[in-house]
């Protein structure tokens, strides 16, 4: 009786899903992904495991749609940037914003770009979530470039700031750098720029 007591006054239906996702999330910055649970999740939010299979098949899909918060965040922070700044201050200010995001949400970045999203935990709102992410560094690329965002040439260098950003990101928040944000995508975009610059003398 005093579980079925708490359950109600925990969640109503129409707000399930979103507790389930804050509680995971949080979990995740706990325990970690390998000790994520379905089950651990459902108990601390205080409701059934049946409760929750009416909007997360398994953990598998419950994990995606983590990894779509995440997404959606990181591509919500990319854009979040000076409309009139000048296109080379924009990749700046998106290269940082990215770096940002995953020093504040380490657990949840490697999240989403490990290996426990295969296929069979593909939904179609991930891959959504991940092209807008993708989008925001394509614009920026775009316009730096004064091309078409579905240029080869575009995809191309977005592909490759891309990398150059996960790259610096992942080693930001394994402590293999130091916590400046500001000045090693200084660095970077600098030594990009002389790496540019010889090619063009040679």
């Amino acid at each position: 009786m005093a579980k079925t007591a708490r359950t109600r006054g925990t969640y109503h239906v129409g707000n399930l899903a979103p507790q389930l996702l804050s509680t995971a999330r949080t979990m995740l910055d706990e325990v970690g992904l390998a000790k994520l649970s379905l089950r651990g999740v459902t108990e601390r939010v205080g409701v059934s495991s049946t409760a929750a299979y009416h909007h997360f098949a398994n953990r598998a899909e419950l994990v995606a749609h983590l990894a779509v918060q995440g997404f959606n965040e990181l591509a919500q922070a990319m854009a979040n940037r000076d409309p009139q700044a000048p296109d080379d201050a924009k990749l700046r200010q998106a290269t940082l914003a990215y770096v940002r995001f995953a020093r504040a949400n380490p657990a949840l970045y490697q999240l989403m770009f490990g290996t426990e999203l295969g296929s069979s935990s593909e939904i179609p709102e991930l891959r959504q979530a991940r092209e807008a992410s993708f989008g925001e560094l394509k614009k920026i690329i775009a316009e730096l470039l004064g091309k078409d965002m579905q240029s080869a040439e575009v995809r191309s260098a977005a592909l490759a700031g891309w990398s150059y950003t996960h790259g610096l990101a992942s080693l930001v928040i394994h402590n293999v750098l130091p916590s400046d944000d500001e000045r090693y995508v200084d660095r970077t975009l600098q030594g990009f720029d002389y790496l540019f610059r010889a090619r063009q003398l040679s």
